[in-house]
């Protein structure tokens, strides 16, 4: 029943990415990231999704500082 933006709120950002609209990523998840075509991030996980995850170029460079950020 909630959307994505309120179920972020609650969720620790150190264990939780808001990859875009439609997924929200756990850290234990991410197997692997490629990249993609202008720029982008492909986020392979586990289980895998039937959809491609990606990560926009405009939010790549904030997903690597998250995912080398010691919390």
């Amino acid at each position: 029943e909630r959307s994505l933006d309120e179920l972020a709120e609650q969720l620790d950002p150190a264990l939780f990415y808001r990859a875009n609209r439609q997924f929200l990523v756990s850290r234990k998840a991410i197997r692997e990231i490629e990249y993609y075509f202008n720029g982008r991030l492909v986020v392979k996980l586990h289980p895998s999704p039937e959809e491609k995850v990606i990560i926009s170029k405009a939010r790549a460079s904030h997903f690597k500082e998250w995912m080398n950020k010691e919390w």
